[in-house]
């Protein structure tokens, strides 16, 4: 039933994002209209083919100190992170200087750290849920997130991540080489320790799942727009 408060919503874009926000406003009583012009869920979205990571310890902010010293290496490389238009500077240049000061000390690192693992910290379990609203609850799993390294020396190399992950509550399984086989029979043998976040999961066919929670949406009363 629509709410006596219902407003009209008008979504822009039905992937991951757009798709959830839609239940979410359904669920409130609004009414809502998703405007795509392509298939939740199809080859052209950018959820169909991602890794699918459910991450509630993605916290690390891609803005850090002393990320502008990075810059020239970047740009000298073909296929690094950045690439500037030169005749787009004077244009992108205030959003460039706003994201460096974003990065200016600790503190501001930390503080953004905390607001995203806020953000997160409920995803598996909000997933799983949806997941099972629409049918597809067996697209959801939620058995941890492995990273791997080389050895303990570049894990060691990545402390400060991993401490700022361990100051907003993230906790992991430091695993061994024999202890990663176990695990990852088949991992390449260059990696010989791991790092295991039991929290977290990820979700088996992405391209799937954004099409399914459409799906329900529409069942539901939204409505999507092609145009």
């Amino acid at each position: 039933m629509t709410a006596p408060s219902a407003r009209d919503v008008v979504i822009i874009g039905a992937g991951a994002i757009g798709t959830v926000s839609a239940l979410e406003c359904l669920r409130a009583g609004h009414r809502v209209t998703m405007v795509d012009p392509g298939e939740p869920g199809g080859e052209q979205a950018s959820s169909y083919g991602n890794a699918g990571w459910l991450s509630s310890h993605s916290v690390i902010p891609p803005a850090e100190p002393g990320i502008w010293k990075r810059v020239p290496s970047y740009l000298a490389d073909p296929l690094g992170p950045l690439a500037i238009r030169w005749r787009y500077l004077p244009r992108a240049l205030p959003w460039l200087v706003r994201y460096v000061w974003a990065a200016r000390s600790g503190r501001q690192i930390a503080d953004t750290a905390q607001a995203l693992r806020t953000l997160l910290v409920d995803a598996p379990r909000l997933h799983a849920g949806l997941a099972e609203e629409a049918g597809l609850g067996h697209l959801i799993e939620r058995r941890g997130l492995l990273h791997v390294y080389p050895d303990r020396a570049a894990f060691a190399a990545d402390a400060a991540a991993w401490a700022i992950r361990h100051a907003v509550g993230v906790r992991w399984l430091e695993l061994s080489a024999d202890e990663l086989r176990q695990r990852e029979p088949t991992l390449h043998r260059r990696y010989t320790f791991g790092v295991m976040v039991e929290e977290a999961g990820h979700c088996r066919d992405p391209g799937s799942y954004v099409a399914g929670l459409a799906d329900l949406a529409r069942a539901r009363g939204a409505t999507h727009a092609r145009t």
